[in-house]
């Protein structure tokens, strides 16, 4: 049984009672009396060291540590793992000049929140026209991502007759690959977006030899990536493909990667993978889901975005990537052959914070995916 920990006042009306017991004659009651106060003084001290000793035995286990402890856990493990650090943000700004102009390679360019941008390399230009610069964040985060079009400051390192008069702004990509720094994570959570997910999975699933768990721990070591799907023989003897996502840089996509984000996973697992092993790092095929919704009660503003909100969160919980591995319990990340269920639409939708009812009239039966296939979210309609 879990030790209870006293409340407060509990801990001054015993010390109290122990006054009144070992003096005899004294009562903590009485006012004015200085015992009253010094109980008080000794129940919030106990209080104290209570709260502190329930906080260290919760340092002892990687399901319930935080901050500097959890990531000493991190680095008992085997191999040893770190917490990935925040990433920023980067990309093109253009800027529009009436005269020449020079960018030094680390000039500065600040968003009108204060977020400053730094040139990746010089650029110049020798009268008006307009100049591409490369540029990324000066820190990490995801509140770096910039959408396109968003006006810019000249902060400092550009030279010119027209600096004093240009316009900057991100260009039409905008700026992407924000991301925070790895978060500690629910406690006894075992999502591997966390640090606390991996390393609990790495606990369970020490790494063997190049079985599938080892994929799993190999690509979610990798910045960006939340989830992964591994297909064992899925070409023949010694072959492996292997499905990494990264939701927090795609999560509008489905969490699939872009060419340069998947060669990354493809650079480190040549890096780690076992020798004999002939390796396939591959984007799944989104397959888009629409989703119309009838009858909304009530409908309002707040009610849909409560619904695009839950359905997010259940194609990303729910969606996996369809292969023609076996199926094992034990092994939720190997692609095996499945479908995306309706009713896992429905329950989404009508488990949305606010929604009274609501009936899905698309899709109108479950989703089948093809090897290689995941759901994603597409266009929500409500009639």
């Amino acid at each position: 049984m879990p030790f209870p920990i006293p409340a407060l006042s509990d801990l001054v009306l015993r010390a109290r009672q122990a006054f009144r017991t070992y003096l005899p004659g004294s009562d903590a009651w009485l006012f004015p009396n200085n015992l009253g106060p010094t109980a008080k003084v000794f129940g919030g001290l106990i209080f104290e060291v209570f709260g502190f000793a329930d906080y260290i035995q919760k340092q002892k286990f990687a399901l319930t540590a935080d901050g500097d402890n959890l990531e000493l856990h991190g680095a008992e493990c085997k191999p040893p793992l770190q917490r990935k650090p925040a990433q920023p943000a980067t990309g093109n700004i253009v800027v529009t000049t009436q005269a020449a102009l020079t960018a030094g390679a680390a000039a500065q360019f600040q968003r009108a929140d204060g977020m400053l941008l730094v040139a990746r390399q010089s650029a110049s230009i020798a009268g008006a026209g307009i100049l591409t610069i490369a540029v990324e964040a000066a820190s990490g985060g995801q509140n770096t991502t910039t959408i396109a079009d968003t006006a810019l400051t000249i902060f400092s390192g550009v030279t010119g007759a027209g600096a004093a008069t240009a316009t900057i702004a991100v260009d039409r990509n905008g700026l992407t690959g924000g991301l925070d720094i790895e978060p500690d994570g629910e406690p006894y959570s075992s999502d591997l977006a966390t640090f606390r997910g991996r390393i609990l999975f790495n606990k369970r699933n020490p790494p063997f030899g190049g079985n599938p768990a080892d994929y799993v721990q190999w690509c979610t070591s990798v910045i960006g990536v939340t989830r992964v799907f591994v297909e064992r023989l899925w070409n023949g003897p010694g072959t492996v493909r292997v499905f990494p996502l990264m939701d927090d840089l795609y999560g509008g996509a489905g969490g699939v990667p872009a060419a340069a984000d998947l060669q990354r996973v493809i650079d480190y697992l040549q890096t780690v993978q076992p020798s004999d092993a002939l390796v396939t790092v591959q984007a799944p095929v989104p397959v888009i889901v629409n989703v119309t919704v009838q009858g909304l009660e009530p409908s309002t503003t707040a009610t849909q975005e409560a619904v695009l909100a839950e359905l997010a969160a259940t194609f990303r919980r729910k969606g996996r990537i369809a292969g023609n591995d076996n199926y094992f319990p034990s092994m939720p990340y190997l692609a095996h052959p499945t479908t995306f269920a309706l009713d896992w639409i429905a329950g989404a939708i009508n488990n949305a914070a606010g929604v009274h009812r609501a009936k899905v009239i698309l899709p109108n039966a479950d989703i089948p995916q093809g090897s290689g296939q995941i759901p994603v979210l597409g266009t929500v309609t409500f009639m």
